[in-house]
C-alpha cells in the first residue's frame, strides 16, 4: 500500500505536468490560429496520448475553402498552399520555441532573417505585431533581417527602435559596410528644407514634385517637369530659375525659395551632379544621389536614341511611355548596334522606379547597388560622347 500511495502520488504529478505541457500547446495553436490569415486552422489530434506522456503533440490540419472543410495531412497541405501561406505554416515552429523558452525564462536571442518575405500583408502585419509582443518579453533579444525596405521601415515604427538600433549594410568586393540608418522619417521632408544648399537634393526633388503637380491636377507644371525627365524638344531650354518658378507653384510653404545660378541650364546641372557623384568613392550613397543618378543616365539615353534614330516628327510626336517607344524604334534600325542596344535595354530595367518616385514607392531604388548605377551612367556617357 505504501508503494501504491507513493506512485499514485507521482504519477499524479506526471498527470498534471502533461496536462500543463498540453495547454502550453494549446495556446501556441489558438495564437497561430489568432494571428495568421491562412486557409486552415490547426488542432492538437492527440491530447490524451500528449497527457499520458506517451507519444509528442501531433498538429491536425483542417483545411477550409469553397467547398467546405476537410481534414488534412500536412504534406498534402503544402502542395495547395502558397509560398507565402507555407512561410506562415512556418512559423508554427518557431512560435513553439518561443513559447517554450518564454515559459522557462531561458535568455535567447533570436535572429530572423527576411521572415516576411513573400507573406501578403495581412500576414506581415501580423508576424510584425507579433515581432512586438517578443520584444516585451525580458529574456528575449532579437536581431531582424531584410531586404525589405517597407518591412523594414514598418517594423522600426511598431517596435518603436531608436536611431542606434536601426542599421544598414552596404558591400562591395572587399568587405561589407554598416552604418546607421538615414531615413528614419520622409527623405522628402528633407530634401524639401535644402533646395537651395544641396544640388544632389534640388535634382532628385523633381520627380516627386512633378508627382504632385500630377496629383493636384496642375498640367502644365507636370508637362514641364516631364522635359526635365524625359529628353524632349524644350528639354534644353529649362534654366535654374524656370525649375525655381516651377517648384514655387507646387512647394506652397517655401514661397522664399531661391536658387543660386539662376541663368545656368538644369539639364547641365543635372550632368555636373552625376559627374560628381561618379568621382566620389564613398560606398554609401545617399537616396538622393541615386535619384539623380538615374535621371541622367535615361537623359542621356534617350538623347543617343533621338540622334540615332535621326526622325524628329517621330520623337516629338510621343506623348507617353517615351523611353520604351524609343528604344523600340531604335530596334528597327537596321544597322542596330546590338552591344549599345543592350545597355539601352538595362536603362529600361534599372532606372523607371527610381525617376517616377514619390513617397509609397522609393524601396527599389534603396536596395539597387551603387556599383550597377555607377556603371551604367559610364557606360551610357559613352554613347553619346
Amino acid at each position: 500500500m505504501d508503494e501504491y500511495e507513493k506512485g499514485k502520488k507521482e504519477i499524479e504529478k506526471i498527470l498534471q505536468q502533461a496536462k500543463e505541457e498540453t495547454t502550453q500547446w494549446t495556446m501556441v495553436i489558438d495564437e497561430f490560429n489568432k494571428r495568421f490569415s491562412v486557409p486552415f486552422k490547426l488542432s492538437i489530434g492527440n491530447q490524451e496520448q500528449v497527457i499520458l506522456n506517451s507519444q509528442a503533440p501531433v498538429v491536425e490540419f483542417e483545411f477550409n475553402d469553397q467547398h467546405g472543410k476537410k481534414m488534412v495531412t500536412e504534406s498534402d497541405l503544402r502542395n495547395v498552399l502558397s509560398t507565402g501561406e507555407k512561410r506562415a505554416l512556418y512559423l508554427l515552429n518557431i512560435i513553439f520555441e518561443v513559447q517554450a523558452r518564454k515559459t522557462s525564462k531561458i535568455p535567447t536571442i533570436l535572429i530572423l532573417d527576411d521572415i516576411a518575405d513573400s507573406f501578403d500583408y495581412k500576414n506581415k502585419y501580423a508576424i510584425i505585431e507579433y515581432l512586438k509582443d517578443i520584444s516585451e518579453i525580458d529574456t528575449f533579444y532579437q536581431i531582424i533581417l531584410t531586404h525589405n525596405y517597407d518591412f523594414f521601415r514598418t517594423v522600426s515604427s511598431r517596435l518603436d527602435m531608436k536611431r542606434d538600433q536601426k542599421l544598414n549594410t552596404d558591400k562591395n568586393s572587399s568587405k561589407i559596410n554598416i552604418y546607421t540608418e538615414v531615413y528614419q522619417n520622409n527623405p522628402f521632408n528633407w530634401w524639401k528644407d535644402h533646395l537651395s544648399t544641396d544640388n544632389n537634393m534640388l535634382i532628385a526633388s523633381i520627380p516627386f514634385v512633378r508627382n504632385l503637380s500630377e496629383f493636384i491636377g496642375d498640367k502644365d507644371t507636370y508637362q514641364k517637369l516631364t522635359s526635365l525627365l524625359h529628353y524632349k524638344e524644350d528639354t534644353l531650354d529649362y534654366s535654374i530659375k524656370n525649375l525655381e518658378s516651377l517648384f514655387l507653384k507646387i512647394i506652397v510653404d517655401k514661397k522664399d525659395l531661391k536658387l543660386a545660378n539662376p541663368d545656368e541650364r538644369v539639364i547641365d546641372l543635372i550632368f555636373s551632379v552625376c559627374d560628381t557623384i561618379l568621382q566620389d568613392t564613398n560606398e554609401q550613397m545617399d537616396l538622393e544621389k541615386k535619384v539623380c543618378l538615374s535621371i541622367g543616365i535615361r537623359l542621356k539615353t534617350e538623347i543617343f536614341i533621338v540622334n540615332e534614330i535621326n526622325d524628329e516628327l517621330f520623337w516629338k510626336s510621343i506623348t507617353s511611355n517615351q523611353s520604351y517607344k524609343l528604344t523600340e524604334r531604335y530596334r528597327q534600325k537596321t544597322d542596330v548596334d546590338f552591344d549599345k542596344l543592350k545597355i539601352i535595354d538595362q536603362v529600361n530595367l534599372m532606372t523607371p522606379e527610381n525617376i517616377h518616385l514619390n513617397s509609397f514607392m522609393y524601396e527599389p531604388i534603396l536596395d539597387m547597388s551603387n556599383h550597377h548605377l555607377k556603371t551604367l551612367y559610364t557606360d551610357v556617357t559613352r554613347l553619346i560622347e
